[in-house]
C-alpha cells in the first residue's frame, strides 16, 4: 500500500498610519518571510492521484491550525522516478524549508540513493529495500510491514508463542507475512505452519489442516474480500491477528460478519474517531472510506514537517495515524492502535 513542494519566500512592507517609519521616503521595514513547505505529490499519475489529493487535503487541514501558518506550494509529479527527482531538485533550488515527499516507493528509493538531499525532507514512503537514511532525509508512511511487526510484538507480549501464517497470493500479503515472521522469530516465537490461498484454492483442505492445529494464533495477511472468504475455514478456536490491510474503512455489519473478532492494527482516525487528537481536525465525510487513511497521513505528515521546521527534536507526537517517534535511523516509527472488528466495524480495543 503506498510529495514535495516549495513556496517562494516573500518580503512585505509595513505601512501603519501614524508610524514615522511609514511616512513617504522612509525605508520600508522588511517582514521575515514565512517558512515554506513544499508538498511533492504524484497528482499527475492517474493511479496515485486520488490518494495524493487526500494527502493534500489533510496537509492543508494540519497547516491551517499552525501558528504563523507556513507557506505551502504543491509540486505535481507523475509516477516516474526521473520526473520526481527533477521536481524535487527544483523545489530545493527555490528554497523550500521542508519538502514533504515523494510518496511512491520508487521515488523515495531514487531520492535516498541520489546523494542530492539538500533540504529537510520527509518522504511519505519507505525505500524498496531497507537503507540508512542520508542526512536531512526522513521516512514516514503507512507501512504494512511495520504494522505486521507490531502485531508480532503485541502477540508475543500476550504470551503467545506458536503461530500459523495464512496469506493470500498478493505481493502485499506476502510482504506482511515476511515482516511478521522476521519479527516473530527475532522475539523467540515459532511458526508451526504456513498456508497460501488464491482464487481457486480448495479452502476445505485448509480447514482440515487448521482444525488439528494447536497454535496460539493465526496471522492472516489478506485484504477484506480475501479475508471474508477464508475466515470461515480457519480454526475458530485460535485467535486471528492481522494488519490494517484487512480493513477497508467501511462499516458493514452484514458483509463484515465473518471478520468479527479479528484483532488488527489500525490508526486512531479510523478506529477511534473521538480520539482527542483526531477530533481537532475536520473530517471530510464526502471522502471515500479507503481514502480517509491518506487524509490522515497528510495531517500527520505536515504536523511532522512543522516540527522539523521548528527543530523540535526528538520527535514524539500523538498523531491521527498513531503514536509517532523519530528514530536515529531516520525513520518515523508509527505505533498503531490495537483494534478489533465488532459488529462489522473497526473498534479500538482500548475503548471497550
Amino acid at each position: 500500500m503506498f510529495f514535495a513542494v516549495a513556496a517562494v519566500a516573500f518580503a512585505a512592507l509595513c505601512k501603519v498610519a501614524g508610524d514615522p517609519a511609514s511616512a513617504a521616503g522612509a525605508a520600508p521595514i522588511p517582514v521575515a518571510p514565512r517558512p515554506s513547505v513544499a508538498l511533492l505529490l504524484p497528482l499527475d499519475a492517474p493511479e496515485f492521484a486520488p490518494p495524493a489529493e487526500a494527502v493534500l487535503a489533510g496537509c492543508k487541514a494540519a497547516l491551517a491550525l499552525v501558528e504563523g501558518k507556513p507557506a505551502l506550494e504543491v509540486v505535481r509529479t507523475d509516477a516516474s522516478s526521473g520526473h520526481i527527482m527533477a521536481r524535487y531538485e527544483a523545489a530545493a533550488t527555490r528554497g523550500a524549508a521542508v519538502i514533504v515527499g515523494p510518496m511512491t516507493r520508487n521515488g523515495v528509493t531514487a531520492l535516498a540513493a541520489s546523494g542530492r538531499v539538500r533540504s529537510l525532507t520527509l518522504a511519505l514512503n519507505a525505500p524498496e529495500q531497507p537503507v540508512a537514511m542520508p542526512e536531512n532525509l526522513y521516512a514516514f508512511g503507512l507501512s504494512i510491514d511495520a504494522e505486521a511487526r507490531q502485531v508480532a510484538r503485541s502477540a508475543y507480549a500476550d504470551h503467545l508463542r506458536d503461530a500459523v501464517v495464512v496469506q493470500s497470493v498478493s505481493a502485499l500479503s506476502k510482504r506482511a507475512s515476511q515482516a511478521f515472521a522476521e519479527e516473530w522469530f527475532a522475539l523467540g516465537g515459532s511458526i508451526s505452519d504456513t498456508a497460501e490461498f488464491g482464487p481457486q484454492a480448495d479452502l476445505r483442505r485448509l480447514h482440515q489442516k487448521l482444525s488439528k492445529s494447536d497454535a496460539d494464533l493465526i496471522f492472516l495477511a489478506a485484504d477484506p474480500v480475501q479475508a471474508r472468504a477464508v475466515r470461515p475455514y480457519l480454526n475458530n478456536q485460535i485467535p486471528v491477528f492481522a494488519t490494517s490491510q484487512i480493513n477497508n474503512g467501511r462499516v458493514d455489519p452484514v458483509a463484515n460478519v465473518d471478520l468479527n473478532g479479528i484483532r488488527f492494527i489500525e490508526m486512531p482516525w479510523l478506529a477511534q474517531p473521538d480520539n482527542v487528537t483526531a477530533m481537532i481536525y475536520p473530517r471530510p465525510d464526502s471522502l471515500a472510506p479507503e481514502l480517509q487513511r491518506f487524509y490522515a497521513l497528510g495531517i500527520d505528515a505536515c504536523r511532522i514537517a512543522n516540527e522539523l521546521l521548528s527543530r523540535r527534536l526528538p520527535l514524539n507526537l500523538e498523531g491521527v495515524t498513531g503514536t509517532l517517534t523519530l528514530k536515529s535511523t531516520g525513520y518515523v516509527e508509527r505505533e498503531g492502535m490495537q483494534s478489533v472488528f465488532r459488529d462489522g466495524s473497526a473498534v479500538a480495543i482500548e475503548s471497550r
